[in-house]
């Protein structure tokens, strides 16, 4: 009986205190997204003397927590429910005294009848508190020829920014066994359904890996996997296709923006925490990249870079960008208002 205890001992020893961590990335295997500037659409020419009428529904949606002196980001989303297509050139957050425009207002996104986009729409405020807030809409209608409305107001709405504090006693593990065994078994970058699902997201961003399509895998995964809690207690863990199907839990949605960031040539990473799990991805030297990201939001927006032996100690060396937002980041909190304007 001695005997098979030691023995059982060993072999718990081998796989957990002589190799407890696996070998991470080394230079030669980190792949940064080429920069990639997206234009919307150029403004029309207002020409019609006739307003033709309008419908809409406008959506906020509020991320889970918001921090004083960070460029803080909503979602508005726009459904075009009336008869004249819509033209949105701008959107505006009036808080605290200050209106905050998105972009100069050349450009923007026409939304057909019936049809619905959205647009992220970022703010800061100095200090922690409630705040009242509204969202403007510079928006043009037409039947034919295009009338420009101006800015439509929502009413009012009541917001909190919460009080940022840093964690100052934690512990960090890096690539434990036990976890990247078993994230690296079940992110396929190969596989069909993730590939399929990557393509289809990263359409109509140009050829080759860039960060406009890490960022457009990043809304497709937002926007159309189903976020499900684990049942009974158990924590499972399912591979990203199946994810992809019949959703997932924090550590899907980290590993399915891995293995679709991967997929179209991408480096990334999982980080865990001890009730949370998000995604981070690759993004080189040069961190006016993100830049690029600000462009394809049409909005400015706050990052979070992690660091490490790869060169992360300054802002001239190597950086992942975090993408925290899936899934618990969104979804909180919505606003829903008509806009509407018959003639």
């Amino acid at each position: 009986m001695r005997t098979k205890f030691l023995i059982l001992v060993a072999i718990l020893m081998a796989g957990c205190l002589t190799t407890p961590y696996r070998h991470g990335f080394d230079e030669s295997d980190v792949v940064a997204p080429a920069p990639y500037h997206v234009e919307w659409q150029e403004k029309p020419k207002d020409a019609a003397i006739i307003p033709p009428g309008y419908s809409y529904e406008l959506n906020i949606t509020i991320p889970r927590n918001l921090y004083p002196n960070y460029w803080n980001a909503l979602e508005i989303t726009i459904k075009n429910n009336g008869d004249t297509k819509l033209f949105v050139y701008n959107i505006a957050i009036e808080i605290d005294g200050k209106t905050f425009k998105q972009w100069d207002g050349n450009e923007g996104k026409e939304i057909g009848i019936g049809e619905r986009k959205s647009f992220i729409a970022s703010f800061k405020v100095s200090y922690p508190g409630s705040y009242r807030y509204k969202i403007g809409v510079y928006f043009m209608a037409a039947s034919r020829r295009w009338y420009d409305y101006g800015c439509k107001y929502t009413q009012e709405y009541e917001i909190s920014i919460d009080e940022y504090s840093e964690a100052t006693n934690y512990k960090f593990h890096k690539n434990y066994y036990v976890y990247f065994d078993k994230i690296k078994k079940l992110v396929d970058p190969y596989d069909n359904i993730v590939k399929q699902r990557a393509n289809i997201a990263s359409s109509g961003y140009g050829y080759g890996y860039n960060i406009a399509k890490v960022c457009a895998i990043f809304d497709y995964i937002k926007d159309n996997m189903k976020y499900v809690n684990d049942t009974d207690g158990k924590d499972i863990w399912n591979s990203p296709s199946v994810a992809l199907l019949n959703g997932g839990d924090c550590e899907e949605f980290a590993m399915t923006m891995a293995a679709m960031t991967m997929a179209k040539g991408g480096t990334a990473r999982i980080y865990m925490t001890d009730n949370h799990a998000f995604a981070a991805i690759y993004i080189g030297k040069d961190l006016s990249i993100l830049d690029s990201i600000d462009s394809y939001y049409h909005a400015k927006l706050s990052y979070a870079l992690f660091e490490d032996k790869l060169g992360l100690l300054d802002r001239c060396r190597h950086a992942f960008i975090i993408l925290s937002w899936l899934p618990s980041g969104w979804r909180l909190c919505h606003r829903r208002e008509q806009q509407r304007k018959n003639i």
